[in-house]
């Protein structure tokens, strides 16, 4: 439970999602854009979270 509470409260990660939140939205909203980009857009953030928290993990 709490490598959940310190991955919800992570502000890089809060930011990153934030970000990524509002660039699918308008992807959804305003841009002709496939299925399979959004599907890419979001396995590619999946792996840069992962990465990223290893590295700041492997800081400490």
């Amino acid at each position: 439970m709490d490598a959940l509470k310190v991955y919800l409260t992570d502000w890089k990660n809060l930011l990153t999602h934030g970000i990524v939140g509002v660039f699918l939205l308008y992807c959804l909203l305003f841009a002709p854009v496939a299925w399979y980009w959004r599907i890419i857009l979001f396995v590619i953030v999946i792996v840069f979270n992962v990465v990223r928290m290893k590295y700041s993990k492997n800081e400490k």
